[in-house]
């Protein structure tokens, strides 16, 4: 199935990314395709499954990332053990629609936690550079889910991602997993990359501190979620892999530095407008979210959509009109991203094409707002800069990933993995002016 993306503005006005290289990169890798699909409340669809935990290079170029079907995940360290690395190694989701941090701990005794994952879970008894957390009056962490919940006390501890460590990092040790995100599979951790004012109880989010301690050369990360079955995916950081996308970088200004929010002035079917009932004073925003697997629109948005999209034989989906997204761009300008239907519509086995889309109403004073997650973030090599670490400076950056392409993991190719993706094929971006299709 062919996917299609066009990003449409004046290419006098785009602002690019500079293409300075990756320090270090972290592979990602995947699950085979699982149905268990849940949703944070309030905010995304949530989809987890821990894979054993296997080693990862303490000086790692690029974090390999795993696709549990609706969440790509990497190898990180907790601790220090008596040998001087990691005390426990997890595999995490990088959130970037989160801030908190989570890791599966000793403390965990209760159904879906096993008795033998006593020995493999954080123990912070085993690290010598743990300390007790003495932040702030609530020392406990509790979040809800659309269908379940994580409990557990905040701890300190060196925080490991590739060659950055981070000491005396605050974060969470899960104690309880309740609902059936959690007793459907294995569980490991959460490493949330959004903004410090999603942060709980204040907290001073990890990339904050990689920022304050001045460990990347350019303070930004970049993802890039392979299509390819056969191939790895990769999280970068400080900078990008010019192998793994083609063309330019386009950048796009962060409106409310929460989430990853660009500010949406129009969303279309076709030529119609979908956002006209809204309050035209009233700001709108586009979230750019790794942890969230679909697109997403707020209630009657959605209906109309589905309305417009009905679920069809993938042959019968192809004259199904285009969705436009309209920004504005860091020069006050405005610019089109426009979704095919390639794009949009997404096939099962049975060749039967159905709308890449979920319900969801952001909380009144970060929306309206609709999500690009993963589905796009597959197609799109997608950069979340914060330039020289004030908020003010944050931006998102998208161009056209090279589909099937390997990332490098200390410096060499990555060797191919043998984790399960559909077959999906390149978009396309082209650029343009915004009255010029």
């Amino acid at each position: 199935m062919l996917y299609h993306l066009l990003l449409v503005g004046l290419a006098c006005g785009l602002e690019f990314h500079a293409g300075h290289q990756a320090q270090h990169s972290i592979e990602l890798s995947r699950r085979e395709k699982s149905q268990h699909t849940h949703r944070r409340q309030g905010s995304h669809r949530m989809q987890v499954q821990i894979s054993p935990t296997a080693q990862a290079s303490p000086v790692a170029l690029t974090t390999p990332l795993e696709d549990m079907s609706s969440e790509y995940t990497g190898i990180i360290g907790v601790g220090t053990n008596t040998e001087g690395s990691a005390q426990f190694e997890a595999r995490v989701v990088f959130d970037t629609g989160s801030t908190n941090l989570w890791v599966a701990s000793v403390l965990c005794k209760n159904y879906p936690c096993k008795p033998e994952d006593q020995r493999r879970f954080y123990d912070p008894a085993k690290s010598s550079s743990q300390e007790i957390y003495t932040g702030g009056r609530t020392k406990d962490i509790d979040i809800m889910f659309g269908t379940g919940e994580l409990k557990g006390p905040l701890h300190m501890d060196t925080y490991r991602v590739g060659p950055m460590a981070v000491e005396q990092q605050p974060f969470a040790m899960i104690r309880e997993m309740s609902g059936d995100v959690f007793s459907s599979f294995p569980f490991e951790g959460i490493l949330g990359l959004a903004f410090p004012s999603l942060s709980f109880g204040g907290i001073e989010p990890f990339f904050e501190r990689v920022i304050r301690k001045k460990l990347l050369k350019k303070n930004e990360f970049a993802f890039y979620l392979n299509t390819d079955s056969s191939q790895p995916s990769a999280l970068l950081w400080g900078g990008v892999d010019k192998d793994l996308f083609e063309g330019e970088i386009v950048m796009f200004p962060v409106a409310k530095p929460h989430y990853w929010a660009l500010e949406l002035l129009d969303f279309r079917i076709g030529n119609q407008s979908l956002l006209q009932d809204y309050d035209r004073d009233k700001s709108k925003f586009l979230i750019v979210d790794s942890g969230t697997t679909y697109f997403t629109a707020p209630g009657n948005v959605y209906d109309e959509i589905m309305d417009r999209f009905p679920q069809a034989q993938c042959g019968d989906v192809e004259n199904y009109q285009p969705l436009t997204y309209v920004l504005r761009s860091s020069n006050n300008e405005t610019y089109r991203l426009q979704v095919t239907q390639e794009t949009y519509m997404v096939g099962d086995e049975r060749n039967s094409c159905r709308p890449a889309f979920m319900k969801l109403d952001i909380k009144k004073q970060y929306g309206p707002a609709m999500i690009l997650g993963e589905v796009f973030m597959r197609h799109f090599f997608t950069v979340f800069s914060r330039g020289e670490g004030h908020l003010d400076q944050a931006k998102v950056g998208f161009a056209r990933a090279k589909m099937g392409a390997k990332p490098k993991i200390n410096g060499k190719t990555s060797s191919a993995s043998s984790f399960f993706e559909e077959d999906l094929k390149a978009p396309l971006i082209r650029k343009g002016g915004e009255h010029d299709i």
